[in-house]
């Protein structure tokens, strides 16, 4: 599966990406979240020998903004329950979001007179990562991502691009280092499901480098989530794996989603990921 995702292991240090937040003054007309948690939660597939991962993220919200985000990952050995935590912290300036993790790591964001980020730097220990961020602006006038670009001590490492001239057809443009993908995100051509939970599609937030950024997702700083659920996702190049993505979504009596289910058919074995989501 051409698919480049950064996952959390149990036996590495849980790598917490540009997370960031926003006050009400930096807030400028960006659309207020209106929630005030989104949590997802998974499980690892199944594995002999290897106990099952239970990864829980939670984005926490007061007046419409996102305020802190955590990462949970339990699991059982020998009976004894184990858990890996990381928790991100975010302070403000004008038009400015700075995040520090558990880690130490501090990433900033730059923000513009709406809300959205134009950059962000992340200082880890021994490598700095830049990000630039552009946006396709809809004729109702909503900001979506266009463009994040990733370069690692100052050289272009990883891009994607959106095209969002066909809103049925959306194509994507994936490359990291050598390594390139595109694909092509639908939605049904009747009745398609508006996004009334106004979360990203998991196939997105998955893709290097955007992976890095969830918390920035979650918390509309790179734009609205797109409005309507993505329900198949096509890579280019598939003629012989026949490989293709398709979601289906389980709601609430309120329309907001409880659970996503992505099944990826390749060379005619299907791979099931399925992401529980709690959002009050």
């Amino acid at each position: 599966m051409k698919k480049l995702i950064f996952t959390l292991l149990v036996a590495l240090t849980v790598i917490t990406a540009c997370e960031d937040n926003d006050t009400p003054a930096n807030n400028g007309k960006r659309l207020p979240i209106p929630f005030s948690k989104i949590q997802l939660s998974e499980n690892s597939p199944y594995e002999a020998g290897v106990p099952t991962v239970t990864t829980t993220q939670t984005y926490s919200y007061a007046q419409g903004q996102l305020t802190d985000f955590t990462t949970v990952q339990s699991y059982t050995v020998q009976g004894e329950q184990m858990k890996i935590e990381n928790t991100t912290s975010v302070a403000y300036n004008e038009h400015e979001a700075v995040v520090t993790d558990d880690s130490g790591n501090v990433s900033t964001y730059l923000l513009n007179d709406k809300g959205y980020a134009t950059q962000c730097t992340r200082q880890e220990v021994s490598t700095i990562r830049t990000y630039t961020f552009s946006y396709f602006i809809s004729p109702e006038g909503k900001h979506y991502l266009e463009n994040i670009t990733e370069s690692v001590n100052g050289k272009v490492y990883a891009f994607i691009d959106m095209d969002y001239s066909n809103y049925q057809a959306l194509r994507v443009t994936q490359k990291v280092d050598t390594y390139e993908q595109a694909y092509t995100a639908t939605t049904p051509s009747n009745n398609g499901i508006a996004n009334q939970s106004e979360v990203p599609c998991v196939f997105f937030e998955g893709l290097y480098p955007l992976s890095l950024h969830s918390a920035a997702l979650y918390g509309k700083l790179l734009g609205e989530p797109f409005g309507i659920l993505i329900d198949q996702v096509i890579p280019d190049g598939n003629t012989a794996s026949k490989e293709v993505t398709k979601y289906t979504y389980s709601f609430d009596k309120r329309n907001i989603i409880t659970s996503c289910k992505e099944v990826i058919n390749s060379y005619g074995t299907n791979y099931i990921r399925t992401v529980n989501y709690v959002i009050e």
